[in-house]
């Protein structure tokens, strides 16, 4: 999370922005827009197929978490080594 404070012009003008008309656009709208953009840059498919995934920290900890949870819920569903015998 940014700790970045938008300025007083910033705040007031997000107030009395129109969200409606954001969300009221396609996704060919917003790619048409992006593209006639020019400070935009749109990759392409081959520069997109060199980008890693990098997950946030956040993201990773909770995958951890919840394959441990997983793996300890299978581990639960075997009877002990003791009862095997």
């Amino acid at each position: 999370m940014s700790s970045h404070k938008p300025s007083k012009d910033a705040e007031r003008l997000l107030q009395g922005f129109d969200w409606s008309k954001v969300d009221a656009l396609t996704d060919e709208q917003i790619i048409a827009a992006a593209k006639a953009d020019a400070d935009s840059v749109m990759p392409t498919e081959a520069e997109l197929s060199e980008f890693d995934l990098v997950l946030p920290a956040k993201a990773r900890r909770e995958r951890a978490a919840k394959a441990e949870a997983e793996r300890k819920a299978a581990d639960d569903d075997t009877p002990p080594k003791e009862a095997a015998e």
